[in-house]
């Protein structure tokens, strides 16, 4: 039995005090961040688009000759990897991007447990404890 309380009290220790407000700002962080890189990857999937379009332009009006063809084609590939890369970003992303979108009120109380969590583990940073009996004076 004694073991037992021991190894609870060494995991609560592990944990750390700020364990809960710093595993919720973690995830809200994250909601954020996906945001902002699924932004990033559709203006690199646009540009990408751009890129191609204009190289597929140039092999097609321009006179191109060996060197400059091939060099053409290496481009084209680099964007075109560039390209897939980006779209499977946002593939990947949105999905979290959609439930962030569709969870606001959620995400908003997520916020207010933040709030309190960080109230609470600030409220036992400096607590002091006022002995009832002569026990704990020397």
């Amino acid at each position: 039995m004694y073991i037992k309380k021991e190894r609870r009290a060494k995991a609560i220790q592990a944990i750390g005090k700020n364990f809960a407000s710093g595993s919720i700002e973690n995830f809200l962080n994250f909601l954020r961040e996906v945001e902002n890189l699924y932004r990033q990857a559709e203006l690199t999937e646009q540009e990408t688009s751009d890129q191609t379009q204009d190289l597929l332009h140039m092999l097609e009006l321009a006179d191109l000759e060996g060197c400059e063809l091939i060099h053409s084609a290496t481009q084209l590939r680099e964007i075109r990897q560039q390209r897939r890369t980006a779209k499977d970003t946002m593939y990947m992303l949105s999905v979290t991007k959609d439930w962030v979108e569709n969870n606001t009120k959620t995400i908003k109380d997520l916020e207010q447990l933040l709030g309190k969590a960080r109230k609470a583990e600030k409220n036992t940073e400096n607590r002091i404890y006022t002995f009832k009996t002569d026990i704990g004076q020397a």
